[in-house]
């Protein structure tokens, strides 16, 4: 006997938390891409679809870099710390929006950096439940 398995259509997280992000912090620059401008606050959002958890839901798990530089252009890592929470909180309370039906931290904030040249940053990792059309 062989198992009907509907199709799937994944959807992506970030058409959902980029805009309430921004409205939550307009002096935070946010995108799935770094930002070749540098500026003084920045989260890059990035959602990687991953299995289904349901029949009807996805798991993605969405990686948040939080970057705030100080004037000499290194990271500042106790202010990234704590946006890193606030954004967090933000998607962990109000981010449970359709297509997302659920929101947990899975890993982080922690410092890492890329080289010696690049500034020490906030990196997290939040593990989501989306609907699936």
């Amino acid at each position: 006997m062989s198992v009907f398995n509907p199709p799937v259509h994944p959807v992506r997280t970030e058409e959902t938390l980029l805009p309430l992000l921004r409205g939550e912090y307009p002096d935070v620059s946010f995108g799935s891409v770094r930002n070749s401008d540098d500026p003084p606050r920045e989260c890059v959002l990035v959602g990687d679809p991953q299995g289904l958890a349901t029949p009807v839901t996805q798991w993605v798990r969405v990686r948040l870099t939080v970057i705030v530089r100080r004037d000499d252009g290194s990271g500042d890592f106790a202010a990234e710390q704590h946006l890193a929470a606030d954004i967090i909180r933000t998607i962990t309370m109000q981010g449970c929006r359709p297509p997302i039906v659920s929101a947990k931290l899975d890993a982080g904030p922690m410092r890492l950096a890329d080289g010696d040249a690049s500034p020490i940053y906030c990196y997290a990792v939040l593990l989501m439940q989306a609907a699936v059309s």
